[in-house]
């Protein structure tokens, strides 16, 4: 949920793919994790997800729920300075924030990755972690419940209680967004690394 946060608080309003596709071009060079600003590896773990491709053949798809589309209107209008970390967002107008929702997370869900949205009740992981962290994660948990064989299950956070938080579910792996990045370009390295040498 914050990497989508960090990619539109980086870019400022309105969103646009051609503003994302600059900024990542720019950055393209950059060591990761990038030291200076960590929202640019929120960029470049979006950035991988693209394709819908995870490495050769295997799929990447991103998933959302009501939850995290909810709240990532809510924290796009929020006004940026609201007195507490809970109440403060980017300060954006309603119709940019929806925009955000419909041209970022839609894209990427239901265009370019070919994901879904997750309906649920209940949360998952509640405590240890907080609420709305354990929608996000109940979220990864059941998304593609359905796929055979069991899909690979990524959460992607910055927030560090998050990522450190003990006894979560082994069916999903929490990283940071510069772990993502490495995880997908050394899994991408070694397929190619693979089609380079052939069969052997």
């Amino acid at each position: 949920m914050n990497v989508l946060l960090d990619v539109a608080e980086l870019l400022g309003p309105p969103f646009t793919w051609d503003k994302f596709t600059d900024m990542a071009a720019r950055h393209s060079a950059t060591p990761t994790p990038h030291l200076a600003d960590r929202r640019v590896d929120s960029l470049r773990a979006i950035a991988l997800t693209q394709s819908g491709r995870f490495a050769g053949p295997e799929m990447l798809e991103v998933w959302t729920s009501k939850h995290i589309d909810d709240l990532l209107v809510r924290k796009a209008t929020q006004p940026r300075d609201g007195g507490t970390p809970e109440a403060s967002g980017l300060g954006w107008s309603r119709e940019d924030a929806e925009d955000l929702l419909q041209d970022l997370l839609y894209d990427l869900v239901f265009d370019m990755t070919g994901g879904g949205l997750v309906n649920f009740d209940g949360v998952e992981g509640h405590p240890p972690l907080d609420h709305e962290d354990a929608c996000v994660f109940t979220t990864a948990l059941q998304a593609a419940d359905e796929s055979l064989p069991p899909s690979i299950k990524y959460c992607v956070t910055r927030d560090y209680a998050f990522r450190r938080a003990p006894h979560l579910s082994s069916n999903v792996l929490v990283l940071y967004p510069d772990e993502f990045v490495r995880l997908v370009q050394r899994s991408r390295q070694a397929v190619a690394m693979k089609q380079l040498l052939g069969p052997r």
